[in-house]
């Protein structure tokens, strides 16, 4: 997998099991994207989600 979730959007359609794993029960958003995901260095610029 690549470096970041971010970078990832050609290769979304080739492995989306993969990168479900990666997004599933998210702890980190991405400030520039958007994007969710369980570890914070598959995130470009990552934010610990609280509540």
């Amino acid at each position: 997998m690549a470096k970041s979730l971010c970078k990832l959007k050609k290769t979304l359609r080739i492995d989306l099991t993969e990168y479900m794993l990666c997004v599933n029960n998210p702890s980190h958003v991405c400030t520039k994207c958007g994007r969710v995901a369980n570890k914070k260095k598959l995130l470009c610029s990552p934010k610990k989600i609280t509540v």
